[in-house]
């Protein structure tokens, strides 16, 4: 088993570039990959399967806090998904939830922190999110901030973007 090496960014911080180049460029594939071709390279953290993968059960019949209580055992199981090392991406920070470790060191082999001047990041991600500037700055300086939950993703736990 090989351990994790985080691709960690606060959103719109260029993550799919960073993890697109390290697709084209260790695979050394014969096209540019796809954007709907980078988990078969890399991991997105927070996918609701890989907790329903670990216990075998539903996701819908967890608390918050067995979620985080599950954390390890996910990260787990995305280091036993290669011999070597395995990339996942993240926007989490690197604290807590229910007292758990967003990135739980006994499988992590290393990380790649990806910064972006945050002028840059504070117009992409209004835009993204299609919010105003203004609405982006207090969300990037916002040590509560967390993305939105989705039908298929955990919310991510971004706190501020310094």
């Amino acid at each position: 088993m090989g351990g994790i090496i985080w691709l960690a960014s606060y959103p719109k911080s260029g993550n799919t570039w960073v993890r697109t180049f390290l697709h084209n460029l260790l695979l050394n594939a014969d096209r540019p990959a796809d954007l709907n071709e980078l988990t078969k390279f890399t991991i997105g953290d927070g996918n609701k399967a890989w907790y329903e993968q670990v216990t075998g059960q539903p996701f819908d019949s967890f608390t918050p806090e067995e979620i985080a209580a599950l954390i390890p055992r996910v990260h787990q199981a995305y280091a036993r998904t290669r011999p070597d090392s395995v990339f996942v991406k993240t926007h989490n920070w690197l604290g807590t939830a229910h007292g758990v470790p967003l990135i739980t060191p006994d499988f992590t082999a290393g990380a790649v922190y990806i910064v972006r001047n945050p002028l840059d990041v504070v117009i992409s991600l209004s835009d993204h999110y299609g919010m105003p500037i203004d609405r982006g700055v207090e969300m990037m300086t916002d040590v509560e901030a967390y993305s939105a939950e989705t039908d298929r993703k955990l919310p991510d736990y971004l706190s501020s973007w310094s």
